[in-house]
């Protein structure tokens, strides 16, 4: 094995230690200072050399180790450094390679006229002596004595420096006032770059050409949004070096394994719990305090402070395309935050994005590992306050809702049969319709309590009783926000000391004769063919389903009979029919049916997120309609009625087009009696197949 050395003090030969120590292989790390071996790498396979070497120190240790191979990730201003290492491996003739730092500033549009270059650190002091007000010098300490000799200058410095005792030194050393000097390890976000122009009124900010490792990008962003005149003193050259494949291959470490995890990002999407900092977890804070980008609603992310920057998305559209961006000019070790209120898992954006995010992972848009940190939900911060549990509650959400007569049913619904209802609201006018609803008769006894703002200052718990209320007074307390809302029924239908099953468990079926649709002249599927279907779909209690090509609606209506809480979206192009789907609904007293006129697929991209859908119907768009449900939803039952042999066939050829599982496909025959005169006849139906399958994400 070869014995190896890493001249580091920067970045690059932080990681590359780190690299090494991961792949299992011993080497020696030199560093100048007691604060550079406190940043090193703490591994059993990095031995840290701490102190500066001169060209003769270095040729002693190269061969009293027997080092085969150098390293030099030192800083490319480092010039003597460098050259020092050059020349003590070729006199020692151990093998020189030079890791060269990245400077792209490819992350941000960089506008030349808003700066000025300089060769060297004198050709700059001379351009300062022609500016007035304070200077933020960031070129390090060892630079310090060249912008101190002229003492007008010196008088305007502040000096941002490592927090070592070499740095401090060396700036008491040039003539600097503590007030004047800035201790501090970076990185430096924009909003820190930006607080300290601001709190010394910097009027000109010195820095070196130093890349987006460096930070320059945070630095000329916060200097041209403040007005403040960047001065960057370039690189002394072009330097030539090994990149960090070539290092990889010369140093026996599989390159392909690492460079996929060095350009992926990291990203987190977070539970900010109710807004307060002190409800976030260890785990949720310390992912934001270290993370390079902040993405979410701006209050949400009002707090916080981002490495590089922070943007209001909190949308898929807005944040996908962002992150792309991000990930060609600058994926590796980005690591990304993006709040949420709440909890991630409990009716959160969360669930949307990281589906997004996983299919531009999958389609290769966006590079990156993608994590989700929960948080606490407004209904369990409610219970704890309350000091009740919420294991044995019903819990709705109608925060955004416009379908008001649907959610109405559900809650009456929930509020009868449950001793405690929780309800997300979206603002106080849904809370006054919520309680207007419960000044029934049966909800008598029921008791509201509603939380506002909770966790903030501004937190208030209203306790309200349902059949006993002032509503004008009421209206003038509460307040504009969101509500967070348990209702409690001691007189629920629920029985807790029977092993009955409740309402809300009880197995979803319904059987409806045909005779007892309104029909006209639309065609109707079957009574036998409908159950099975239905049956087939495998609906749940909170189901969203389409009934595409819904006809006379007989499928809906009985789908929506099963439970008030299952809804149903019932699409049909054929006004006759649409009439008829309303009729039937009216009929049968259904009001989770939603009749939608349009063409599948085109209407079904402005309908909610559905669960489930039955076709029955297509309209020769069968496969457009399935790529449309795909999209909206990549793991939901799907059941196709088929009566032409061209349908049949394209059922047959699904497995080779999408990506779905548990597929069946049946073909039904009925065959019933028939009363003629004192005859009891035969008579078949047209044969139909029934497909069923899920989408397999």
């Amino acid at each position: 094995m070869k014995n190896i050395m890493v001249f580091s003090g920067t970045t690059e030969g932080r990681k590359l230690s780190y690299l090494l120590s991961e792949n299992k292989i011993p080497h020696t790390v030199s560093v100048a200072t007691d604060y550079g071996e406190k940043l090193c790498d703490t591994s059993s396979y990095a031995l840290i050399k701490k102190g500066r070497m001169e060209k003769s120190d270095m040729e002693s240790f190269f061969k009293e180790e027997n080092i085969d191979v150098v390293i030099d990730a030192t800083h490319p201003y480092a010039k003597e450094v460098t050259k020092n290492i050059k020349e003590a491996a070729e006199i020692t003739s151990v093998k020189y390679m030079r890791f060269v730092r990245s400077t792209d500033f490819e992350s941000v549009q960089i506008d030349n006229d808003k700066i000025r270059y300089f060769e060297s650190s004198e050709e700059c002091v001379r351009a300062l002596g022609e500016t007035e007000g304070n200077i933020l010098l960031t070129t390090g300490s060892k630079e310090l004595s060249c912008f101190c000799a002229d003492e007008e200058i010196k008088k305007r410095i502040i000096a941002r420096v490592l927090p070592g005792t070499e740095s401090i030194t060396l700036c008491e050393k040039n003539g600097l006032s503590g007030k004047q000097i800035i201790a501090m390890q970076g990185p430096f976000s924009y909003e820190m770059n930006m607080a300290m122009l601001k709190q010394f009124d910097i009027k000109c900010l010195v820095t070196k050409q130093s890349g987006r490792i460096g930070g320059f990008d945070e630095k000329y962003i916060a200097a041209k949004d403040y007005g403040t005149k960047l001065f960057v003193i370039g690189l002394p050259e072009t330097e030539k070096g090994n990149s960090l494949k070539e290092i990889c291959d010369e140093l026996g470490i599989d390159y392909n394994s690492i460079s996929e995890h060095e350009k992926k990002m990291g990203i987190a999407l977070i539970g900010c719990g109710m807004g307060s900092d002190n409800l976030l977890t260890v785990e949720a804070k310390k992912y934001i305090e270290d993370s390079d980008i902040i993405l979410g609603a701006e209050r949400l992310i009002k707090p916080y402070k981002a490495r590089k920057e922070k943007r209001p998305y909190y949308l898929a559209s807005d944040i996908i395309p962002y992150l792309e961006k991000i990930c060609e000019a600058q994926g590796d070790n980005i690591k990304t935050a993006i709040l949420f209120s709440g909890d991630t898992g409990f009716y959160s954006g969360a669930d949307k994005l990281s589906k997004a995010l996983n299919e531009a992972c999958n389609s290769g848009r966006i590079k990156a590992d993608v994590k989700i940190i929960p948080g606490i939900s407004s209904v369990s911060y409610l219970a704890s306050k309350l000091g009740e549990n919420w294991n044995d509650s019903n819990i709705l959400s109608i925060h955004g809702r416009k379908d008001k007569d649907i959610w109405k049913d559900e809650v009456e619904d929930s509020v009868i049969t449950n001793e405690k209802t929780f309800l997300l609201l979206s603002d106080k006018n849904q809370l006054k319709e919520l309680l207007e609803m419960l000044k029934s008769d049966k909800f008598n006894g029921c008791v509201l309590y509603a939380g506002y703002q909770m966790s903030y200052e501004e937190e208030k718990i209203y306790k309200i009783q349902c059949d006993n209320y002032n509503a004008n007074n009421l209206d003038k307390e509460l307040k504009d926000g969101l509500y967070t809302t348990l209702i409690i029924n001691s007189l629920s239908k629920k029985d807790k000391n029977t092993n009955t099953i409740s309402d809300k468990d009880k197995a979803l079926s319904v059987y409806f004769k045909d005779e007892e649709f309104k029909r006209g002249k639309v065609p109707m599927t079957k009574e036998e063919v409908r159950s099975l279907s239905i049956a087939k779909l495998g609906l749940k209690n909170s189901s969203v389903v389409y009934d595409i090509g819904s006809g006379t609606g007989s499928i809906a209506v009985q789908m929506a009979a099963m439970s008030k809480n299952i809804k149903v979206y019932a699409v049909e192009k054929k006004t006759e029919a649409l009439d008829l789907i309303k009729e039937n609904s009216r009929l049968f007293d259904v009001k989770n049916v939603i009749a939608c006129e349009g063409t599948a697929p085109e209407i079904l991209y402005n309908l909610p997120i559905p669960t489930h859908a039955f076709i029955g119907g297509s309209g020769g768009k069968l496969s457009d309609i399935l790529k449309c449900l795909y999209e909206k939803n990549s793991n939901m039952r799907i059941v196709i009625n088929a009566v032409s042999t061209e349908t049949m066939q394209l059922c047959m050829e699904l497995e080779k087009k999408f990506n779905i599982k548990n597929f069946s496909m049946i073909q039904l025959g009925i065959t019933g009696l028939n009363h003629i005169g004192e005859h009891h006849l035969l008579k078949s139906e047209n044969p139909i197949w029934i497909c069923a399958f899920d989408f397999a994400g």
